[in-house]
């Protein structure tokens, strides 16, 4: 089962010694104004019944993150679903949501990873625990790669919640704020500084 074992923060907490911080991750947010695809698309989710979390993944997440890739391709890479397996016995194996490899046009996954997104039906702290076992195990697959980097963020949404994360060293900063997809043209300047910090 591997990264989904993981279900409360504590059990990452205590497995991997880590120490957790609330923390305000973002003091200013310019926010970028949303293509009229991404518009369109959330229209569309608008429309269907976001039901399950595939449905929100595919509806919802897919497309804020795709236009991200999209506005900063000349530095990253996003893949879906793919698998980071780096310590089985531990438990960082296994698929992955979403993420961001700092490699433009890359077909194969190769380090650094920087950033995850993991969708959680209406369950943001188990994403956060599963995001955060991620973000380890991205770390590890960085420093194995010798491509390490100070800080690997995070991501758990529910499609229409949005908390984020950010790992240095053995700290897990937690955002203290929470931000909503009505107002998605926060979230991709989230993103963008996110991306600026890389």
């Amino acid at each position: 089962m591997g990264y989904s074992n993981y279900k409360k923060l504590k059990q990452v907490v205590d497995k991997f010694g880590i120490t957790t911080q609330r923390s305000q991750l973002f003091a200013q947010i310019t926010p970028i104004e949303p293509s009229e695809w991404l518009k369109q698309s959330m229209n569309i989710a608008n429309a269907v019944m976001l039901t399950n979390e595939k449905v929100k993944s595919e509806r919802l997440i897919s497309p804020i993150l795709s236009e991200v890739h999209l506005l900063h391709k000349h530095k990253l890479s996003l893949f879906s679903g793919e698998e980071l397996n780096v310590d089985v016995a531990n438990d960082l194996n296994g698929p992955c949501d979403f993420f961001f490899s700092a490699n433009p046009n890359s077909y194969l996954l190769t380090a650094p990873i920087v950033a995850f997104a993991e969708a959680k039906d209406e369950n943001i702290d188990y994403g956060i625990a599963q995001c955060t076992a991620q973000m380890i195990g991205a770390q590890l697959f960085n420093q194995l790669s010798e491509k390490t980097t100070p800080t690997i963020w995070g991501c758990s949404t529910t499609g229409g919640e949005w908390r984020f994360l950010k790992l240095t060293d053995k700290i897990l900063y937690v955002d203290e704020q929470s931000y909503y997809i009505d107002k998605v043209d926060v979230l991709l300047g989230i993103f963008h500084q996110i991306i600026e910090q890389i």
